[in-house]
């Protein structure tokens, strides 16, 4: 055993005798040396041809303090063979015993000690790859933007988990921290070329016991972009990449079962096979999707969220494989794209790409809706210019097959960089809409400027949304409004070994008013807020929010609204204005080697929407994330709410959720998973905001209710690489209907799934 680590300290010596290394330190270029050789993908990095690599060293912290050199050292090893880049990272680590690292499912290691290579292909410094591994080599991808928003998810500017690389890994833990070795094949990227290129670069560490981020290069936080502060790759040149084609057929079957509320009998269907069929053809910059009776079933499962008092359709990550590649180049502000409205296609297709320094993305799908099949159009272009800016144009059009209905919006939108630390972004766009109710159209619009300063920094925005202002292809959650908003932040930060390592101090005012009555009438909502975060030596956590809201109640939105008053029912007219202060407080403790947890708790005032009164709301959420061994992991939360009437303190509603999700992963192939969901309701029936006398709605009284649900996911699922998979799943929701229904929990419904998928590549 003594020799093991003698020879690896020879090893490593010997690399470092052969080059002095690349500091990171002004963002450099490195030429990296192009070697036509073959190596064991095994964490060992003992083969000769690691002695000419390139040796990337002297990292600089990055969170939560920029600018200070790093406190664990970091070692990156790159050279390049024909057809792929190869890394080598080696992590020294002060306290190996406290290194956190599990055998996880693929891109789920964010509570491990992990590190990630973003490979800017295009040398663009707005889009990059990027490949993360964790000390056992366990892998998690996908891209990172700089601004354009999302089309799978309500931020953008950020990393996309979503799509899936192939690439090869593997990692060990040491004496001296973890060492692990990466190939990437050029097949899994897209290239300007094959010719002599340059790529920007950038090494991200983080290390769970301290909580710190450290990067390659010395990036600071007092900036509009990342990746604008990467280094460079040189000296890449004859890349043999080809042409990628793949070939995914997949076969689901599922077998449902469901209750009938009136019999009570339980009645399975028969079980429904289906096929269908993926493919993929990548060209350098560009690439082709088509897709045939694509498999769009859901294997992970939407987190429940409370509804009691929710007035606008609530948004969930798009999550399905077909629309994931490439989505980051269909993504525009204002969340013009949310390809999750596409709910059940038929057939799709999509090309996406950039040719030279524009990114071309198009979709096209049938879908089979509830009010009729429907086609999708979705086309986005986006140019670059300047050092890190862009602009670009967005159509979307869906056309009902049935009927002369449609929906299509026409967009075009700015983003400019300058000063280092600011960005201004602007848009304007039109949608027209042809339904049942006539022919109609309506603005869009947006102005925003922001400063990313190290110790002051800012967000000031304005949107308006037309009155008819529909996308059918996006998500808008209200229409018929102008939004304004002014975000302050002011950043402490304390010196090398202070207990208080930052503070940030937000103030934040928010404004909305109906569309066209800007400056002529008061606002209809709002409110006010200040946010104390502070982050302590080792990664914990505390935050403290104070504010006020007010919201206007339109007695428009109650027109079907009446009361009884001596027997006879008379208009209803709610509250003119609710308003009242809010106050949260939450915490956060560091990423422990077994364990990490999270909680909060917030009482306020808040408008009661339903029945247009006032209430006091209380609002309590904790999670606690568990792994006992490297192979296991359990996630439990639960949040709960409980609104009461200002009136006389009566109960509105009241929601509790708990959950509980346990993983078990004995390899790196192979998964098993369990999910339950408790979730408890209660509504009281509607009352009159000054009397509490019923509220009748079309003359109807509504009443309340209080109902019990529990949800059972099972899931075991082989993939081996991605694309590749074999998924067997039930899924079982039993219902207790506390008014009506029986006294106990009951199966209400439940489906057996199975999904096997192979994906051909050449």
């Amino acid at each position: 055993m003594f020799f093991v680590p003698f020879f690896l300290a020879v090893q490593q010596s010997f690399i470092a005798a052969s080059d002095p290394g690349h500091s990171g330190r002004g963002s450099p270029a490195v030429e990296i040396p192009r070697i036509e050789a073959e190596v064991a993908i095994d964490g060992r990095l003992d083969e000769p041809v690691w002695a000419r690599a390139a040796r990337l060293t002297d990292f600089s912290q990055y969170e939560p303090i920029d600018g200070r050199p790093a406190q664990e050292r970091t070692e990156v090893l790159v050279w390049y063979a024909p057809d792929a880049i190869h890394f080598g990272i080696i992590a020294y680590d002060s306290r190996p015993d406290a290194i956190r690292a599990t055998v996880a499912d693929r891109d789920n290691i964010d509570g491990d000690d992990h590190v990630v290579l973003y490979l800017d292909t295009f040398n663009d410094r707005r889009r990059a790859f990027f490949f993360a591994v964790n000390p056992l080599g366990v892998q998690q991808d996908g891209v990172r933007t700089e601004g354009g928003g999302s089309a799978g998810r309500t931020f953008g500017g950020s990393t996309d988990k979503s799509p899936d690389y192939w690439y090869e890994s593997r990692g060990r833990i040491t004496e001296e921290g973890y060492v692990v070795e990466v190939r990437i094949p050029f097949k899994s990227l897209r290239l300007p070329g094959s010719g002599p290129q340059s790529w920007g670069f950038q090494v991200e560490r983080k290390i769970q016991r301290t909580g710190y981020t450290d990067t390659w290069t010395d990036a600071r936080k007092a900036s509009a972009s990342f990746l604008r502060q990467a280094g460079t790759l040189t000296g890449l040149r004859d890349l043999h990449r080809g042409v990628v084609l793949e070939a995914q057929p997949v076969l689901t079957a599922t077998a449902d079962g469901v209750r009938d509320p009136e019999t009570r009998a339980f009645d399975r269907g028969s079980v429904e096979p289906e096929v269908g069929v993926n493919f993929h053809v990548g060209f350098t910059s560009l690439a082709l999707d088509a897709t045939v009776n694509p498999d769009f079933s859901q294997v992970e499962a939407d987190a429940g969220q409370v509804t009691a008092n929710e007035r606008f359709a609530l948004f969930f990550n798009e999550k399905r494989p077909f629309f994931l590649e490439g989505i980051e180049l269909l993504a525009a502000p204002s969340q013009l794209v949310y390809t999750r409205r596409i709910v059940d296609p038929l057939a799709g297709a999509k090309v996406t790409g950039k040719l030279g320094g524009v990114s071309v993305a198009h979709l096209t799908a049938l879908d089979e809706a509830a009010g009729g099949d429907a086609l999708f159009n979705i086309t986005r272009l986006r140019s670059d210019f300047g050092e890190s800016s862009l602009a670009g144009i967005l159509y979307t059009d869906r056309t009902r097959l049935e009927g002369e209905g449609y929906n299509r919006v026409l967009a075009a939108d700015v983003r400019h960089v300058f000063g280092r630390m600011y960005f201004a972004e602007a848009q304007f766009g039109q949608s027209w809409t042809r339904d049942e109710t006539g022919v109609r159209d309506a603005p869009l619009w947006k102005l925003e400027v922001d400063r990313t300063g190290r110790h002051w920094g800012f967000n000031y925005r304005i949107d308006g949304i037309g009155d008819d202002f529909v996308t059918e292809s996006g998500y808008v959650r209200r229409s018929g409004v102008v939004t304004g908003s002014a975000f302050n932040r002011l950043t402490y930060l304390g010196g090398a070994g202070s207990t208080v390592e930052r503070i940030n101090l937000v103030m934040r005012p928010e404004r909305v008013w109906r569309y066209g009555n800007v400056g002529l009438d008061r606002a209809i909502e709002g409110g006010e807020s200040v946010d104390v975060s502070v982050r302590l030596r080792g990664g914990w956590e505390i935050g403290v929010e104070a504010g006020r809201d007010f919201y206007v109640l339109d007695p428009v939105d109650y027109g079907r609204y009446t009361v009884l008053e001596g027997g006879t029912p008379t208009p209803y007219r709610p509250l003119d204005e609710v308003s009242g202060p809010s106050f949260e407080v939450s915490g956060k403790t560091p990423v422990f080697q077994g364990f990490n947890a999270s909680a909060s708790a917030g009482i306020g005032r808040q408008a009661i929407f339903a029945e247009g009164s006032e209430g006091r709301v209380t609002a309590l959420d904790g999670e606690v994330a568990l792994r006992p061994n490297a192979s296991l992991r359990l996630a439990l939360s639960a949040t709960y709410q409980r609104i009461t009437r200002e009136r006389d303190g009566s109960e509105f509603a009241r929601t509790v959720i708990p959950y509980i999700k346990a993983e078990y992963q004995p390899t790196r192939a192979l998964f098993f998973r369990a999910i339950g969901e408790f979730r408890s309701e209660r509504r009281a029936a509607l009352a009159d905001a000054r009397t509490g006398a019923p509220l009748l709605i079309d003359d109807v009284a509504v009443s309340g209710f209080e109902q019990d649900g529990l949800r059972l996911d099972l899931l075991a699922s082989y993939e081996p690489v991605p694309g590749t998979v074999a998924f067997f799943g039930y899924g079982s929701s039993l219902a207790r209907d506390r008014v009506f229904g029986p006294t106990v929990l009951e199966r209400t419904s439940d489906g057996f799934f199975v999904k096997l998928a192979y994906r051909f590549r050449r």
